[in-house]
């Protein structure tokens, strides 16, 4: 059964089964009412908490592993970019000694194994996917979608880092670099889902829920420029790495949550019996009415 005439049966049976109260009488009270049910259904705090942490063990380390082999000015640059602190100031040793062969070498192993064990975060995310969307999980046979998860994360995290760098544009700078980053964080949640769902979701569900994630994404990431150097700061100074380390994976949870609600949200609206509801599911799946015909 297709994704989107499954969504339609739920809307006629959830039309169907309708309660009297002042919030669930109406189409807009049942979307309301959805939003948050499915919010607490999917769990959203525990769900957002584990993506969390497996963002801190798994798509920070593939960012600086991948300094390997592009210096270590674009971690540290994506580092401080998303969470406010100097990722340098935590150096002991001398930055700019030349590399030992044996160590770089060290470095593509320990690349190479750190993406193969870091797809956990791949498979939390689709074990999110599933829960929001009810699709079949992945197997072993599958595992190269998580690998290509894990890096197309790793990889645009990096470059949202880089945008920051079209602020010194002259008036249109900041306007580019907010743009830049909601067009990369747009296509990186259309292309996850995609890859996760093993391509389940319609076109129309995979771009609204990653505009959506992407605009929070770059909220949250425009609010954290303001706010996290100072928490940042004083999370050092009082605890040292450990403070950082905690201020990060909050920060992670926050942006978690954005991941993690995004897709709640658009699957309860794609549940909608207006318009919206039957833009989203698209022109195959029929409307309610054509359902109970």
């Amino acid at each position: 059964m297709k994704l989107s005439v499954s969504l339609a049966r739920q809307v006629s049976v959830a039309r169907a089964e309708a309660a009297t109260g002042w919030l669930r009488a109406t189409p807009s009270g049942r979307t309301l009412w959805r939003v948050v049910d499915g919010l607490v259904a999917i769990q959203v705090v525990d769900r957002s908490l584990a993506l969390a942490a497996q963002i801190f063990t798994s798509v920070l380390p593939v960012i600086i592993a991948a300094s390997v082999f592009s210096g270590w000015h674009a971690a540290a640059d994506t580092v401080s970019d998303q969470f406010g602190f100097n990722s340098a100031s935590l150096s002991t040793g001398d930055t700019d000694a030349p590399m030992d062969p044996s160590f770089a070498a060290f470095g593509v192993v320990g690349l190479v194994m750190v993406v193969l064990g870091g797809t956990s975060f791949a498979r939390a995310l689709g074990r999110v996917y599933g829960a929001i969307w009810q699709v079949p999980s992945m197997g072993p046979r599958d595992a190269w979608r998580w690998v290509a998860t894990l890096l197309a994360v790793a990889l645009c995290a990096a470059l949202v880092g880089q945008t920051r760098g079209l602020t010194h544009i002259r008036y249109a700078g900041r306007p580019l670099a907010l743009v830049g980053e909601v067009a990369i964080w747009t296509f990186v949640w259309t292309l996850v889902p995609l890859l996760l769902t093993k391509g389940a979701l319609t076109g129309r569900l995979l771009w609204v829920s990653a505009l959506l994630t992407a605009v929070g994404l770059t909220s949250v990431h425009v609010a954290g420029r303001i706010v996290l150097p100072r928490i940042t700061t004083n999370a050092q100074h009082h605890f040292g790495p450990l403070g950082l380390a905690f201020t990060s994976v909050s920060w992670l949870f926050v942006m978690s949550l954005v991941i993690v609600g995004a897709a709640s949200v658009v699957k309860s609206f794609a549940l909608d019996e207006t318009c919206v509801g039957r833009y989203l599911r698209g022109p195959d799946s029929g409307g309610p009415d054509d359902d109970s015909s």
